[in-house]
């Protein structure tokens, strides 16, 4: 979809919006929304499917925007661009990311439900130190007086063999999978794949227990 197309898209989306009181498609690369309550937001968008720190850095000096919006539904973020955007007190998301900024007011603070969930989860945890995005789907998670772990978390309703072999050939390093979506279940080939493979999947009040053992 083109950009133009894009933010005409949104433009039509957010008409029924009551806390938008207007937009201007200022050019094929920058929208201005302007909010009932709450400063304006600047958006800019990318087709890549796969995103660096180098591309963000590139995106904002083209355009030194507000949010970033990447057009692929399923695009993978590199965490650098994490750590970089939160020093710049600027967003990269979806579609979906984008309204939900829209209506809390403020451009920044803001991360996805489910990876705010996880993130307030494990940082209230006794024995966490720090928890890192690696990327779209990691966690790098410091212990106090405990090895570092890196998990995996997916979404998918039931949690199969399958979905263990898509991590194992997508992800480099990890210790356990998180089954995120509190729904549906993890299936016993894909726990018997994975415990033969080195590393657990686990459920989210399985983690949080097993984050007081030491890992090996």
């Amino acid at each position: 979809m083109p950009r133009t197309s894009t933010f005409q898209w949104i433009v039509e989306k957010l008409e029924d919006n009551d806390n938008v009181t207007s937009t201007e498609i200022i050019s094929d690369s920058l929208l201005r929304i302007n909010r009932r309550e709450g400063q304006s937001i600047t958006v800019t968008t990318t087709p890549l499917s796969q995103i660096n720190l180098i591309n963000v850095i590139s995106i904002l000096k083209k355009q030194n925007v507000d949010f970033i919006l990447h057009s692929v539904k399923e695009a993978w973020i590199y965490g650098g661009v994490f750590d970089y955007l939160d020093k710049e007190r600027k967003v990269i998301g979806s579609f979906g990311d984008l309204f939900r900024i829209i209506d809390q007011n403020n451009n920044y603070p803001y991360l996805p439900t489910e990876v705010h969930f996880i993130v307030r989860g494990l940082e209230q945890h006794k024995k966490v130190n720090n928890v890192k995005r690696l990327d779209n789907k990691r966690y790098e998670i410091e212990r106090y007086g405990l090895n570092t772990v890196i998990i995996i978390a997916l979404n998918d309703y039931d949690i199969s063999i399958e979905s263990v072999r898509s991590a194992v050939n997508d992800f480099d390093k990890f210790d356990i999978i998180l089954k995120s979506n509190p729904n549906g279940q993890i299936t016993s080939s894909a726990a018997n794949l994975a415990d033969s493979s080195g590393f657990k999947v686990v459920s989210w009040g399985q983690l949080l227990s097993i984050l007081h053992r030491r890992w090996n």
